[in-house]
């Protein structure tokens, strides 16, 4: 049973922003943490965790560059970010400095841009060729998972189809595993375990973090969604061929059988779904196995597309546990844009102008 929306106001303190970087495990000093002017960091269930301290590099007193010929920040080296409130932050990256970007100004003191990717970042080291015989994704997810020594969290659906054989064909595992991902409508969130990353590997529809409550005008800052009917389609039809009882694998996929419902039937989903029933799309090039894997391929790419009907951001105030893969319910849009949402990306500021949290989302009324 799915646990109630939280209000996140509900025993928040949004007074003090504050944050904390670690440089190889030890803190940065007062005078580091002093010249960093903002930090931000990015994740999305599409691409690796990023982060970005924007510092200020001129020391006036020496009239010398502070941090752009030193060590301090040499690409390589680990820094995990931590943010939230004062008295309570919470680690959101442990991550990999891979970029320097100094900026020596017409006009003003130079700054210094450090970047890097979160620790998944380090498994493409090595494209593999494998071959799997007799497994479904989430058994490949395991086995990478394995071998990238991570801990994963691989729940699949329980229709999932079972392979003869899965080709990586000289691919990074993680790259692998995130194309797996996309062609079945999973989705991957990463989060920093104790003592080492935790990879969630499962439909988008199974909510595996918090689901928050957002009100516009109290807790909800701004929100603009978006609702197009172009690229949606009544059915997707699957087809490929047995090459061992040499008939042809064909499936076809209506509005029916995927669990999305769009804006819901109070938005008037119903009439959405009478606009687009005679239009479909026909899959020829992806190669299937069997009748199941037709099946389950045809329901995925329907369902994708299905959630690609509202899309919205949004801007709430800092909140470090709003990322990828939470689930939001948003009320006081209306019965169109009200509703349940899932949550594609984020992007967390702190800077002059305070903690705050945009969003990036898809409508999924289940």
């Amino acid at each position: 049973m799915t646990a109630p929306a939280i209000e996140i106001y509900q025993g928040q303190d949004f007074y003090v922003p504050a944050f904390e970087v670690k440089l190889a495990n030890r803190p940065a000093g007062q005078e580091v943490i002093r010249d960093i002017m903002s930090v931000t960091y990015k994740d999305s269930g599409s691409d690796i965790d990023s982060f970005e301290l924007s510092i200020n590099n001129w020391d006036a007193a020496t009239r010398a560059f502070k941090y752009s010929d030193l060590k301090l920040f040499d690409p390589g080296k680990q820094l995990d970010l931590s943010l939230g409130y004062q008295g309570k932050l919470r680690k959101v990256i442990t991550g990999e400095i891979t970029s320097l970007r100094p900026s020596f100004p017409a006009g003003g003191g130079s700054t210094l841009a450090v970047s890097g990717l979160n620790v998944l970042h380090r498994f493409r080291t090595k494209q593999e060729s494998r071959t799997y015989t007799n497994v479904t994704d989430s058994q490949v997810a395991r086995a990478i998972a394995q071998r990238l020594n991570v801990d994963i969290e691989a729940k699949g659906a329980s229709d999932e189809p079972r392979f003869r054989y899965l080709i990586q064909d000289n691919q990074y595992d993680i790259i692998f595993l995130m194309g797996r991902a996309r062609r079945i409508g999973y989705e991957i969130v990463v989060e920093e375990g104790k003592s080492r990353p935790l990879l969630k590997y499962q439909p988008s529809t199974a909510s595996f973090r918090p689901t928050y409550r957002l009100t516009y005008g109290r807790s909800l800052i701004e929100f603009q969604p978006e609702l197009t009917t172009a690229n949606q389609v009544g059915k997707v039809t699957v087809r490929g061929w047995d090459n061992v009882r040499k008939e042809k694998i064909e499936f076809t996929a209506t509005r029916k059988d995927i669990r999305t419902k769009g804006v819901g039937s109070k938005g008037g989903q119903k009439e959405i779904e009478e606009a687009i029933d005679k239009k479909a799309e026909i899959i020829a090039t992806k190669p299937v196995e069997s009748k199941a894997e037709a099946r389950k391929l045809a329901i995925e790419i329907l369902d994708g597309i299905a959630k690609e009907l509202v899309k919205g951001r949004g801007s709430v105030p800092g909140l470090p546990d709003l990322r990828a893969g939470t689930v939001l319910e948003i009320d006081g849009l209306g019965d169109r844009f009200s509703g349940r949402y899932y949550v594609t990306g984020t992007t967390h500021s702190i800077g002059t102008g305070g903690y705050t949290t945009q969003f990036e989302c898809r409508r999924e009324e289940i």
